[in-house]
């Protein structure tokens, strides 16, 4: 996956428009709370937030995040810790940063 924007595939919906801005507007404050979950070395809260994210993400038209969220949930939930999964856990919120609600 490019490192691009990620457009949702609803914005051109008038009726969800409006509603796919505020969850992009929101993008930046789940991303922090996330890496203050990851500092405070707390897996569970951490998998807690990737999965609401993750809906979030689908419900909201953003399917390409889906995926890449699904295999981070599940890396966290096999047991792995939070330092062997700080790779993809910056990567998917490097992703998360570029959801965009401008049209493609």
């Amino acid at each position: 996956m490019s490192s691009g924007s990620i457009h949702s595939s609803l914005i051109s919906d008038p009726d969800f428009t409006c509603l796919v801005s505020e969850f992009v507007g929101e993008i930046p404050n789940r991303v922090s709370a996330i890496r203050l979950t990851v500092a405070e070395q707390s897996i569970s809260q951490l998998c807690v937030l990737v999965h609401q994210l993750r809906g979030a993400c689908g419900s909201y038209g953003f399917h390409e995040m889906t995926p890449i969220a699904t295999s981070l949930e599940m890396s966290l939930r096999s047991g792995k810790s939070i330092e062997e999964l700080t790779d993809d856990i910056e990567t998917f919120l490097e992703l998360c940063l570029c959801m965009t609600s401008d049209p493609e």
